[in-house]
């Protein structure tokens, strides 16, 4: 039988609710607000342009195409 005086560890529960309730407001805010809306399509070009260059690093190392070239390549492939 379980003893109901014992006490209970909800520390994952308070953590999982408290982080969800983080990320959602974080994406209300990023969708939902003009500013959020900015920073968003700054973080996501941002984030286009950080892969795009990592696609060119990566094509011009394991290739012989020059890096000049893979840049543009990576440009043409992300449209």
């Amino acid at each position: 039988m379980r003893n109901p005086f014992q006490k209970q560890n909800n520390t994952a529960l308070v953590a999982t609710i408290s982080i969800g309730a983080l990320a959602a407001g974080t994406l209300a805010y990023l969708f939902l607000t003009e500013a959020g809306e900015h920073m968003h399509d700054s973080l996501k070009r941002t984030i286009k342009e950080h892969l795009k260059n990592r696609a060119a690093d990566i094509i011009s190392k394991k290739t012989i195409i020059p890096q000049k070239a893979a840049k543009a390549l990576a440009d043409h492939l992300a449209k």
